[in-house]
């Protein structure tokens, strides 16, 4: 029983990225690389699971989904949406899901939201959920985050926990849409099914 908490425990920390100050801080006045901090967090569980301490080892988080999501696109624009009824991403059991499903995202679930208005949105919809439920999904277009007014909200941000990671490619293909205006209909997109499970 030990084991299993402490693996849990060690999981829970490492994988679903608590909020580090010091870290955030760091790139508050010059930029967030997503792909350096997914290595940095990779070579920690790598050295956990090297020391292979009473026999607990760490996977590396593998969801993509909670209920709450923010996309930042290659402009910048912040776009907010939520999915309901999405189970917590940071459980045993999905070390193999190395995939995003199919959400059938549509165009009119991503709203368009002013950066100074950030703040409010997440205090109204994440933070107002029970205490194991507080965490936000940060979706990038671009690996490198460098919009200081972004840069500012996560480095006062008031989520417990958050990950921050590139857009998938339904997240992509549907902001497209949006900013295009045009109709969308997910059965008519040629998906790379490399990149999404349905």
């Amino acid at each position: 029983m030990k084991n299993i908490l402490a693996l849990l425990l060690c999981f829970t920390l490492l994988c679903c990225n608590k909020r580090s100050e010091q870290k955030i801080s760091n790139y508050a006045e010059k930029v967030y690389v997503i792909s350096k901090e997914d290595q940095d967090i990779k070579n920690k569980i790598d050295s956990i699971n090297s020391l292979k301490q009473n026999g607990n080892i760490a996977f590396p988080l593998k969801g993509f989904y909670g209920e709450n999501h923010l996309i930042i696109d290659k402009n910048n624009f912040v776009y907010y949406y939520q999915r309901k009824n999405i189970p917590i991403f940071c459980s045993y059991g999905m070390e193999k899901d190395t995939l995003p499903h199919l959400l059938d995202l549509q165009p009119k679930d991503l709203i368009k939201i002013q950066k100074d208005c950030i703040e409010k949105i997440i205090e109204e919809n994440v933070m107002t959920q029970e205490k194991g439920k507080q965490i936000l999904i940060v979706a990038s277009q671009k690996d490198s985050i460098k919009d200081r007014e972004f840069l500012k909200f996560l480095n006062h941000m008031k989520v417990p926990s958050y990950i921050i990671r590139r857009t998938t490619q339904e997240e992509d293909t549907v902001l497209h849409y949006k900013k295009t205006n045009q109709y969308y209909n997910s059965n008519d997109i040629n998906w790379d099914k490399k990149r999404i499970k349905f």
